[in-house]
């Protein structure tokens, strides 16, 4: 069977351009979204691109029946030799302002989808007789605390906290998990707070493919040497 590498969230954003980034590596691609006609949108974009095979599942990744009938799925025609947990929503507001609503809409993806889009991809991996890798994109509110972000922070250092139980129960195996770390990237996922970044500010992040580049190219290291964490350092971030 062929090999692929899962990108969750890859419709969009980050997702999309580490996609790309593979796809320019020569590997077949599978993107899972929820939205269906920006899902169908990327995939012919992609196809442009390379004669790769690129498969798109829309999908939402907390949603256990959808991720068991994935991989059921997924593993008759390809063997996965990288997960990418991208998939995630931000909401922002001061601590006076969280509302279940927030929780519900940032929780789920960050949170369920990384959890159990691994949990079914372990005994797959597993069974691998070459090093396979799990990469999660976190945030640096994952390990840091900033105002306004305390719903998100939560969420991202729930997915730290997994993640760093994820590479102790797996040390010594085939399996290698590389958590990554960006600042502030430039990308739709500003558009819905503009309580909390300004129309503009936005610009001055980093950019999608930028994020990506660095990514993929620290993927492909020796196989004696394996990538543990990717920490951007953020040279000019004003959320004012």
């Amino acid at each position: 069977m062929k090999n692929i590498i899962v990108i969750t969230g890859g419709s969009k954003g980050v997702g999309k351009e580490l996609a790309k980034e593979f796809l320019k590596r020569g590997e077949n691609v599978c993107i899972i979204a929820r939205t269906k006609t920006t899902l169908e949108k990327t995939r012919i974009e992609l196809s442009k691109l390379s004669d790769k095979d690129i498969v798109a599942y829309v999908g939402d990744v907390s949603d256990e029946k959808f991720v068991k009938s994935f991989y059921k799925d997924i593993t008759k025609k390809y063997n996965i030799t990288c997960l990418v947990n991208n998939a995630g929503v931000g909401r922002f507001g001061t601590v006076y302002e969280n509302n279940k609503q927030m929780i519900d809409e940032v929780f789920p993806a960050i949170v369920y989808g990384t959890i159990l889009m691994t949990t079914y991809a372990l005994p797959h991996l597993k069974k691998s007789k070459e090093i396979v890798k799990i990469v999660n994109i976190i945030s640096q509110s994952g390990i840091r605390a900033f105002k306004n972000e305390s719903v998100y922070c939560s969420a991202k250092w729930a997915q730290e906290g997994y993640a760093q139980v994820l590479r102790a129960e797996t040390f010594g195996t085939n399996i290698k998990v590389v958590n990554v770390y960006p600042g502030g990237i430039n990308s739709d996922f500003w558009k819905q707070n503009r309580n909390y970044v300004k129309v503009g500010v936005e610009e001055s992040f980093a950019s999608t493919n930028e994020v990506a580049k660095i990514v993929v190219e620290n993927l492909y290291n020796k196989q004696s040497l394996v990538l543990k964490d990717l920490v951007f350092e953020q040279t000019h971030m004003n959320l004012e």
